[in-house]
């Protein structure tokens, strides 16, 4: 039978070890050249989206169509 208190403390060991790797590495450099290419990213998107804006909803209209389908099938 599964403890559950052992369980539970196990849970917690891992959490606190993920929640410092994760301090760990938004302390570091990675993070930022994460940041400024997401960022950069999210304005390109923008220029395009004001370019061509009947292209972007079709195009958000056929993935989320898409996902829509493919999610729906499996259920």
């Amino acid at each position: 039978m599964i403890d559950l208190d052992e369980l539970a403390e196990k849970a917690k060991k891992v959490a606190a070890e993920g929640g410092e790797r994760l301090k760990d590495f938004k302390d570091s450099e990675d993070w930022e050249q994460i940041r400024e290419v997401a960022g950069s990213l999210g304005e390109e998107a923008a220029i395009f989206v004001r370019k061509y804006p009947l292209q972007s909803v079709l195009g958000a209209a056929a993935v989320g169509f898409l996902l829509g389908a493919s999610l729906g099938r499996k259920r």
